[in-house]
């Protein structure tokens, strides 16, 4: 059987955008709700295979998640 593999990116924040004191924080691969205090708040925390944060650039994306993928279909595997 085959992994489904489930990822996410946190994107900069807008400068016009207004968070309420709070901010997403990246740890490995689990992606949590903090107050400004760096206090998590209780219950807003999700993981992933792979999360990545605002300072990841799409090359390293790709090169990790997508490369393979992508040769694989060119070759006449289904993806």
């Amino acid at each position: 059987m085959e992994k489904i593999c489930v990822a996410a990116r946190v994107r900069p924040p807008v400068s016009h955008e207004s968070f309420n004191g709070t901010f997403w924080k990246v740890e490995e691969n689990c992606i949590s709700l903090h107050k400004a205090h760096d206090t998590p708040l209780s219950g807003v925390s999700y993981a992933f295979d792979h999360i990545f944060d605002d300072s990841r650039t799409n090359g390293s994306v790709y090169e990790l998640l997508t490369k393979d993928v992508i040769h694989a279909a060119v070759e006449g595997f289904n993806v």
